[in-house]
């Protein structure tokens, strides 16, 4: 099996489903008091949302072009609200959604985390260089 293949099969058997992402939430809290303070104000079914839907755009960026752009978008506007988002708290969101699909995908192994990995590797990294990259200057 493809790792592409093993990504779909976890994604299925993990749903995505409210649970899940309270899960998400949950764990990604923990590890990260700072995204409580952020979003106190923000209902949690607001933040499932947004979460699903970041969920889905990042993984959505491997394999289409046209879909980075959005991610692009999403990191400035990340950088725009002055969030401050470090690398390290965006690696700590991918961590927490690895153990959340280690707590729901009973067929979880080094495999299926190769897999997830491999697919938001490209979209991770888009975001981490939307948050940081520097305004370029435009000479005439």
């Amino acid at each position: 099996m493809t790792s592409s293949e093993l990504f779909y099969e976890s994604f299925k058997r993990c749903r995505i489903d409210q649970e899940f992402l309270e899960s998400f939430l949950a764990d990604f809290c923990k590890h990260n008091p700072r995204f409580s303070e952020r979003f106190e104000n923000i209902g949690l079914e607001q933040q499932t949302k947004m979460l699903k839907a970041s969920i889905i755009l990042i993984h959505n960026s491997v394999g289409l072009p046209s879909v980075r752009n959005s991610v692009r978008k999403l990191g400035k506007r990340h950088k725009d609200l002055g969030l401050n988002i470090s690398e390290q708290e965006l690696n700590e969101w991918f961590q927490s959604l690895l153990n959340t699909v280690k707590k729901y995908d009973p067929h979880y192994d080094a495999q299926v985390e190769q897999a997830w990995t491999e697919t938001f590797d490209v979209g991770l990294k888009i975001m981490k260089k939307s948050v940081w990259s520097e305004p370029k200057c435009v000479t005439k």
